[in-house]
């Protein structure tokens, strides 16, 4: 092997889980913690060694206020290291594909990345009245990573599509409506979906919540977005971390951390493209994961099918059909997740896919023959990424392909017009809810120009229709941002 040959050396993931706040550490003390373990991971002689060796600290952006986390996650650790903030948009492929090109380029030897979120401490916090104080972080990283565009468009927002849940239900709608499934049938097969994570979830330790559900408990739990109940979505109340340690081979020698220890990035791929969901041409495919997949397919050799280990990025079951779809995975050959996603496990916010990748980092020394896939996605399907991993040396270096280009010119959009008025035929919608009641609802229309609309109504008997049957595909008259019925 080429002794700049980007390895991960050490990983762990710790969590906390305390209803009274003032018992639980904030979120970059949860990161320190996690990068401890993951340190003392290598090997218990090397960690020392590394402590004064990191060349770059990478942390996802999260819901806390920090603006240089990874200075104090690092806390006095190699004062030198370059700090790195990855904002909400960059995908979470991207920051491993950036480690191991700084090792392979010899921009560094030792990476480190760690994230985390304190938000279940928080939220407790604010039920119980007091405070969950954060220690003061007001200088700024060495380096941040932007997104090249907004994830939701100023019409997106004040139409009624704000909300994660709403836009995947709007998918999720557009995808029954191809399966040509009924709306009941539907359910169904989104709630047994939802039913084999929870059954992982059991049997993961490090999961958030480990109490198995039934298709039946999915569907009869509180709705949230039809056809979404509350365990369709994702779970990011929760107090977890994690962090890893890469470095080049040539740093491993010498540090002496033993081969057992070591798992590879074969290869990663990302689309950058940002097209907002209300002007895709089809709510129901994304060609940019189609070009992700056959990137990585190219680089390895591996027909992704094939792979043993998936992680299949969770966030709602909208985005993991999608993926399966466009990436050739047959859902029915074995199971999406060794972690019991989103729903289950719990969803760290702009960091689910490294809480994944540490859950399956020891099957990979296990069973070193062994393939695994990592995906991720950033936004509304907006953007994508996914890598390969294994514990066998890679074939070719290590090469992260960028599709944007290709995802750009395979992505159909549709010009939105904002004052439509008139009918149109009905792309995708969703029913939202509160506190148990419908209240609100969100249709995507094409209309007879073929131009693009959204229209919402808080309309109790508009509302009441566009529950009952199938709508996509019907007929509905919309007044600029008003829906005003079906017809």
């Amino acid at each position: 092997m080429d002794e700049r040959t980007a390895v991960l050396v050490g990983t762990a993931a710790v969590s906390q889980r305390f209803d009274d706040p003032t018992d639980a550490v904030e979120a970059t003390a949860l990161m320190r913690r996690a990068l401890d373990a993951a340190l003392d991971d290598t090997d218990a002689g090397a960690a020392t060694h590394l402590n004064d060796r990191i060349d770059e600290i990478i942390v996802p952006e999260g819901i806390w206020g920090y603006r240089n986390p990874g200075r104090l996650v690092l806390d006095g650790r190699s004062p030198a290291a370059r700090t790195v903030v990855a904002d909400i948009g960059i995908t979470q492929q991207h920051v491993f594909s950036r480690a191991a090109n700084l090792i392979a380029d010899g921009q560094a030897d030792v990476v480190v990345i760690a994230a985390g979120e304190a938000k279940y401490r928080s939220l407790r916090a604010r039920i119980l009245g007091t405070t969950a104080p954060e220690t003061p972080s007001t200088d700024e990283p060495d380096v941040r990573l932007h997104p090249h565009d907004e994830v939701l468009t100023h019409l997106e927002i004040h139409r009624c599509l704000a909300a994660p849940t709403h836009q995947y239900a709007v998918m999720e709608s557009a995808i029954r409506h191809d399966a040509g499934r009924s709306v009941d049938e539907h359910a169904l097969h989104v709630a047994e979906l939802v039913s084999s994570f929870s059954a992982v979830a059991a049997t993961n330790s490090d999961a958030w919540t480990r109490t198995p559900m039934t298709a039946a408990d999915i569907t009869a739990a509180p709705m949230v977005a039809e056809p979404y109940t509350k365990p369709c979505c994702s779970q990011w109340n929760v107090d977890q971390a994690s962090a890893f340690v890469l470095c080049s081979v040539g740093f491993a020698r010498t540090a002496s951390i033993a081969t057992d220890r070591w798992v590879f990035p074969w290869a990663g791929s990302e689309s950058n493209l940002m097209v907002p969901l209300t002007e895709r041409a089809e709510l129901h495919r994304s060609p940019a994961i189609a070009a992700v997949g056959a990137a990585l397919a190219d680089t390895t050799g591996i027909h992704l099918n094939d792979i043993e280990l998936l992680e299949i990025y969770s966030c709602f079951p909208a985005a993991v059909q999608m993926q399966c779809r466009e990436l050739g995975i047959d859902p029915a050959s074995r199971p999406l997740t060794v972690t019991g996603g989103m729903h289950f496990a719990g969803g760290p916010l702009n960091s689910f896919s490294l809480q994944a990748l540490v859950r399956i980092v020891p099957m990979l020394r296990a069973e070193p023959s062994a393939t695994a896939l990592v995906t991720s996605v950033s936004g509304m399907v907006t953007k994508f990424g996914a890598g390969i991993w294994s514990a066998t040396p890679p074939p070719t270096p290590f090469a992260n392909v960028d599709v944007t280009e290709t995802a750009r010119t395979t992505t159909d959009t549709r010009t939105i017009d904002p004052d439509y008025a008139g009918s149109a035929t009905v792309a995708g919608y969703t029913v939202g809810h509160r506190s148990g009641a419908p209240v609100e609802t969100v249709v995507i229309v094409d209309t007879p120009t073929g131009t693009r609309a959204v229209a919402a109504s808080t309309n109790p008997d508009v509302v009441e229709a566009l529950r009952n049957d199938e709508w996509c595909g019907r007929t509905v008259t919309v007044g600029g941002a008003t829906l005003l019925g079906g017809a």
